[in-house]
């Protein structure tokens, strides 16, 4: 396995719920290390995100999408997610989206506390912001 996968091994901790019960299902008995790898590579070539922001209405957090990105856009800031969060969107509570194409995998959670929001003007003209 390319060494740029041992190093994103948050992402990998983040879809082995999704990937390995039904690669367990498969092969009818527990995938090994190598199996699971090569899994988490077909699944990330065919990564599709989305990022959205809560924000408070009355009692409650609501959450909207402010972003989409590619697999290629992705990887330009898989490494340092926190900080390219914080770099073009400022502070918020954020929600990042894994799909495998359409198929959800997983929300990691991002809370960036200390700076102005730069996403404001993204929500939809509906939302309390």
């Amino acid at each position: 396995m390319p060494d740029t996968f041992s190093s994103i091994q948050w992402i990998k901790d983040a879809f082995r719920d999704y990937y390995k019960p039904r690669l367990r299902r498969d092969l009818k008995r527990d995938p090994t290390q190598e199996e699971m790898d090569r899994r988490f590579e077909e699944i990330y070539d065919r990564l599709k995100l989305t990022l959205l922001v809560g924000v408070n209405e009355g009692v409650s957090i609501q959450f909207y999408e402010i972003a989409q990105f590619t697999l290629d856009e992705f990887n330009t800031f898989r490494f340092s997610t926190r900080d390219y969060l914080k770099e073009r969107f400022g502070g918020g509570n954020f929600k990042l989206n894994f799909y495998e194409v359409d198929s959800f995998i997983v929300t990691v959670n991002f809370k960036i506390h200390g700076e102005d929001p730069k996403w404001e003007h993204l929500l939809p003209q509906n939302s309390k912001a």
